[in-house]
């Protein structure tokens, strides 16, 4: 049944129902505007010398940074994209497009990037201007997102701000590879033979409501898909933002949605370039980010960036674009090297020959070599997704364990101000605890670590297996240096789980 929960009764009309959506959108939207509204003007407490005092007390920062942020790698670890169906701006910018001056959008912006270069200015932003913890810079970031998406809805058809502009989105298609959650037409042969395809039209359509011998007739502009898939051609999940337009406007009922087997998308084609780059920041940013917590770790990260700021005589404020280099691009790579090194060393055949070769040794070109080192790359995320997943849904459940209880402080007090003066100045309410133990929570996050890697080392041995020919049965060399990219990646986030939970 769970294959196309479109068939369970209820549940099925329901998502079915534009209204619906419609509906949750709304609500979003509303909860939206009522986060800015909260967190505007609210940057910190007249008299208190604590620099972020509502970082978590206030209903914008907390339901952000906290709530939306850990939460949201929970849902797409289960369903892929699905806030994608129910964000808000979005929605906005979709809606817009059917109205504006619906532009192409050009070939060479329709790839991740754009909203690569956003997820680096977003990072500046943090480490710059530190707008997770004051709420009245949350405010005007969340301002400014609605502003973008308006614009861009303006101004190109279809979700261009989702392409663009929304790295949660880019997150949320890597993870959707893996989420055993899909979208896909149930039968392709009924697509083939359908001439209507209103999936997809976007030709305006006449409308009528009725009432007795009144009339009334508008023109529509059919949405069709807000990133232009067509239905019957959708072989993976990291592009289907899972609006359901297509369930909505299909004349056949013939998509489904439900569940799917291991491993998902992971054993298809490698990610492209654009997806590649955007996986080497997010790798390198979420590992550092991992680190913090050991000292001598993060300490031996940041070393290459601190110290040539300081010969520089940068100090902080040239350490941070240079900490950002470093740490969405080199050291990812870096991390990565090792397991290249293998494949590389895999891929050398020795033969023999009859006589001295006529040139000598040949030198290939460096333009000849790096597509092949970035389509190796975009292939050998596929198997480290399940691990990095893991690490991520760790941070997770570690924040939201040990800041979920502000939630009802933040909805009784939404400005945060009388909640941290209770707590902190008069101290007349008990600050709010966790909700797991330390004792219990270490071994949860062992657990969580150790599913990564299995599935990882299964991914691995799909991924190798998928579309090779040779008699091994399994392209060996790309096995082994998964195995080694998962190894270190696993010592790096174990050997910081035991500095943080076990030893301290």
């Amino acid at each position: 049944m769970l294959k196309n929960i479109l068939n369970i009764p209820v549940l099925g009309p329901i998502v079915r129902s534009t209204w619906t959506w419609r509906l949750v959108r709304l609500i979003m939207l509303a909860l939206l505007l009522v986060m800015i509204a909260f967190g505007w003007h609210q940057h910190a407490i007249p008299g208190v010398k604590v620099r972020d005092p509502l970082m978590y007390s206030n209903f914008t920062t907390f339901n952000l940074w906290v709530l939306w942020m850990m939460g949201m790698v929970v849902v797409a670890m289960v369903f892929g994209r699905s806030w994608c169906t129910v964000c808000p701006v979005g929605w906005i910018n979709g809606v817009l497009s059917r109205f504006g001056l619906r532009r192409e959008m050009p070939s060479w912006l329709n790839n991740f990037v754009p909203v690569t270069l956003v997820l680096v200015f977003l990072q500046l932003l943090v480490y710059f201007f530190s707008i997770h913890r004051y709420p009245d810079y949350t405010a005007i970031f969340l301002t400014w997102m609605l502003i973008l998406a308006l614009v861009a809805g303006l101004v190109f058809r279809q979700r261009s701000f989702c392409l663009l502009l929304c790295p949660a989105g880019a997150v949320f298609s890597l993870y959707a590879r893996l989420a055993p959650w899909q979208l896909r037409v149930s039968d392709k042969s009924v697509c083939a033979g359908c001439s209507a395809k209103p999936c997809i039209s976007m030709e305006p359509a006449w409308r009528q409501a009725a009432l007795g011998g009144m009339r009334l007739s508008w023109r529509t502009q059919p949405e069709g898909c807000p990133v232009g898939l067509v239905p019957a051609e959708i072989n993976d999940s990291s592009a289907c933002t899972l609006c359901l337009n297509c369930v909505q406007t299909c004349c056949n009922d013939n998509v489904s949605l439900g569940v799917r087997g291991w491993p998902g998308d992971l054993n298809k084609q490698g990610l492209r370039f654009g997806e590649t780059l955007f996986f080497l920041v997010l790798l390198g940013l979420l590992t550092a980010n991992f680190a913090k917590v050991y000292v001598d770790l993060r300490e031996a990260v940041f070393w290459a960036p601190e110290t040539l700021a300081v010969s520089l005589g940068w100090e902080a404020a040239g350490f941070y674009p240079l900490a950002v280099i470093w740490v969405g691009l080199i050291f990812p790579l870096l991390l990565l090297l090792p397991g290249v090194l293998v494949y590389l060393v895999g891929q050398i055949k020795v033969s023999t020959l009859e006589g001295e070769p006529a040139n000598g040794a040949s030198v290939v070109p460096t333009a000849a070599i790096l597509p092949g080192l970035i389509s190796f790359l975009g292939r050998l995320a596929l198997p480290l997704l399940p691990m990095i997943l893991s690490a991520h849904f760790a941070l997770a459940i570690v924040k939201l364990n040990a800041k979920f209880g502000y939630l009802l402080l933040a909805l009784q007090d939404p400005s945060g101000v009388k909640s941290y003066l209770a707590i902190n100045v008069m101290q007349t309410l008990a600050p709010p605890g966790v909700l797991v133990s330390l004792d219990v929570l270490k071994w949860v996050i062992v657990a969580i670590l150790l599913t990564g890697f299995v599935l990882s080392v299964l991914a691995a041995r799909a991924v190798a297996k998928s579309g090779f020919t040779g008699q091994r049965g399994m392209d060996l060399p790309f096995m082994l240096a998964a195995l080694v990219s998962l190894v270190i990646l696993s010592g790096f986030y174990g050997s910081t789980v035991v500095e943080w939970l076990f030893v301290r």
